[in-house]
């Protein structure tokens, strides 16, 4: 056997497996930007006549990062247009929005995009026990009412508009959610947490980020369509 030419045979394949190897992942993550693009292509949105669009980072700018329940907000937003304007673009004055979450990143994200906090049409409605601190399941729920779709009630001329309620699914939380917001509780809060589970916090927000940039729509959120009454 010729030695020399089988270490050249043996160098050659490993690098053909190195520039294969190299190759597959190039086109993995190039897959995985295009699709996250897509997931979290920007909103647009009529204020009067001026045609904006909006995207993830202006909204993390007005909120002064990127967070996972200014995430929610954004594809709870972009959830309730696809269902209930089809394929108009919304004017911002159509919205009213009610939110079970206490927190302030989703409410940016409603606020930036649709101005309900600036004109009154914004309601937080929070389940009972609940708080900033503890939080439950019950509390990923957004309704968003599509107000020009309501007519007017002759006793009280309140309109009843076209609605969604958008809640996030359990099987998000990679963990489970119980032990997820119990470590958040830990970790944020108490200051009790000990260095194992400021870790597995940590990893758990990390894995719930990419879980709510990438994942498509109807495998983050239930939604049920209905008219406000």
């Amino acid at each position: 056997m010729n030695t020399d030419s089988y270490k050249e045979d043996i160098m050659k394949f490993k690098r053909d497996k190195i520039v294969s190897t190299a190759v597959v992942l190039t086109l993995i993550l190039t897959i995985t930007i295009a699709w996250c693009e897509d997931v979290l292509t920007p909103i647009s949105i009529y204020d009067k006549e001026n045609l904006l669009q909006i995207s993830i980072e202006d909204v993390g700018k007005y909120h002064g990062d990127i967070c996972l329940c200014l995430i929610a907000g954004f594809r709870a937003t972009q959830l309730a247009i696809s269902q209930l304007w089809k394929d108009e673009i919304p004017k911002r004055e159509d919205f009213k929005i009610i939110s079970a979450f206490p927190g302030q990143g989703s409410q940016d994200a409603f606020e930036f995009i649709t101005r309900v906090k600036t004109r009154g049409d914004f309601k937080l409605e929070l389940p009972e026990g609940t708080d900033i601190v503890n939080i439950s399941k019950n509390n990923w729920v957004f309704i968003i009412t599509r107000k020009s779709t309501g007519l007017p009630r002759k006793t009280s001329g309140l309109l009843r508009g076209e609605q969604i309620k958008i809640w996030l699914k359990e099987e998000v939380f990679p963990e489970g959610l119980k032990q997820y917001f119990d470590l958040r509780k830990k970790v944020k809060f108490e200051k009790t947490a000990t260095p194992e589970e400021k870790e597995a916090f940590k990893s758990a927000v990390k894995k719930l980020k990419q879980r709510f940039v990438s994942w498509p729509a109807d495998r983050l959120f239930d939604f049920k369509k209905e008219r406000r009454r």
